[in-house]
């Protein structure tokens, strides 16, 4: 298949990229022209096709989508960047998905539209042992990052194309920032939280491509069992690791975040990525 990839060179979409490639599809990134971007594109050397281009910008991607039999649609402006610009976010998160949708539904044999949301769409979730999230969860908006994405899922579900939603637990990048972001002090140490290695979305998203039977789901995209963490639990292991330092209880909020642990068992059934722990 010819697969486009929409925010190519973020952490997700260069998994997406390599799982994409090892599986012999014909790939066509699509990324904003930046010297980091550049860079990265260097090191897949001759075997990408690259379209440099703004979702904001309709006339950029009428050629990205042109000829291709699938879209992995990454690129969003993720926190804590869509909480301090809010209204920028927006323009790239809402108004660039339709963007593209509307270039792909002008296509003369649409492609399939492999969409990546979070799990954070399903609210505040407290440290009792409830049973794991599903995607049948009732959605909740709690900042503008969670607003865009019920936004754009609802996009593409009416958007008459034929589609699929992964809904992404935290994802970890390949290398893990040295520091501590602010936003740390917004989860609770009791919070749980699933993590999924940023290989195993790109495994995700790159089988959800040629997944007929996933067509028209709403899939949780988390590591599994063994990638379930109190968040307090983070922090001490980081901790040990890097020699960062350890904070009181006290520093941290005790208002229940949006992450949780998450029933992945369709989404494994369907797509079988779950390697990492």
């Amino acid at each position: 298949m010819r697969v486009l990839v929409t925010g190519a060179f973020g952490n997700a979409g260069r998994s997406a990229l390599v799982e994409l490639l090892a599986q012999g599809h014909r790939v066509r990134a699509f990324d904003l022209r930046t010297r980091a971007n550049l860079r990265a594109a260097r090191r897949f050397g001759d075997s990408l096709e690259l379209s440099w281009g703004d979702v904001r910008n309709p006339p950029d991607l009428a050629p990205a989508v042109a000829g291709v039999d699938a879209v992995a649609h990454i690129a969003f402006v993720i926190p804590p960047e869509s909480e301090r610009r809010p209204e920028w976010a927006r323009e790239i998160n809402v108004t660039g998905t339709r963007n593209l949708i509307a270039a792909m539904q002008a296509c003369p044999h649409p492609p399939r539209l492999v969409y990546t949301s979070s799990v954070s769409v399903t609210g505040p979730r407290g440290p009792e042992d409830e049973p794991p999230v599903t995607a049948a969860h009732p959605i909740e908006a709690t900042d503008a990052y969670t607003a865009h994405k019920i936004e754009t899922e609802a996009l593409v579900r009416e958007s008459g194309l034929a589609w699929v939603i992964l809904r992404l637990g935290a994802v970890l990048p390949l290398e893990l920032p040295m520091r501590f972001d602010p936003i740390t002090f917004e989860i609770p140490e009791d919070q749980r939280v699933e993590f999924v290695h940023t290989r195993d979305v790109g495994l995700a998203v790159a089988n959800a491509v040629r997944c007929d039977e996933a067509l028209g789901r709403t899939l949780l995209i988390g590591g599994g069992e063994r990638c379930r963490l109190r968040m307090g639990e983070l922090r001490a292991r980081m901790g040990r690791v890097f020699g960062m330092p350890s904070f009181p209880a006290s520093a941290f909020t005790r208002a229940p975040y949006y992450t949780d642990f998450m029933d992945t068992s369709e989404a494994q059934r369907l797509l079988h990525f779950q390697r990492h722990d």
